[in-house]
């Protein structure tokens, strides 16, 4: 799909593809290291995020969207495209504004690197 998309916005290539083949590596082990939470995960942005993140084997990897249906639509993209992966995935149906997010947060144990998606 994505080189049927580079002609209608004028590109030969993907525009990061020379920065991320480059730095593969150091991003791969960055990420297989790390902790993400990603607020706002299952929208069209974050969802692609989240699936590079998966990719690349996250250690922990926590998606928080107020959208259930989107959130199950993410998960099951990620199972049936990616696997399951060796590190922890889990998602929270959770407004981002709301006492319950900030209680989740404040449960949290670990440092996150935070994406914060939501608009």
């Amino acid at each position: 799909m994505q080189d049927n998309i580079l002609p209608l916005i004028g590109r030969t290539a993907p525009l990061f593809e020379k920065d991320i083949a480059v730095n593969e590596a150091y991003l791969s082990e960055t990420i297989r290291n790390s902790r993400f939470l990603v607020i706002g995960g299952a929208g069209t942005i974050g969802s692609a995020i989240c699936r590079e993140l998966f990719t690349r084997n996250s250690k922990v990897l926590h998606v928080v969207d107020i959208s259930e249906n989107n959130m199950v639509e993410l998960v099951r993209d990620i199972r049936s495209s990616v696997g399951y992966g060796d590190g922890e995935f889990a998602t929270f149906a959770l407004d981002c504004g709301s006492e319950i997010f900030r209680a989740f947060i404040n449960e949290q144990k670990k440092t996150y690197w935070w994406l914060r998606l939501c608009i």
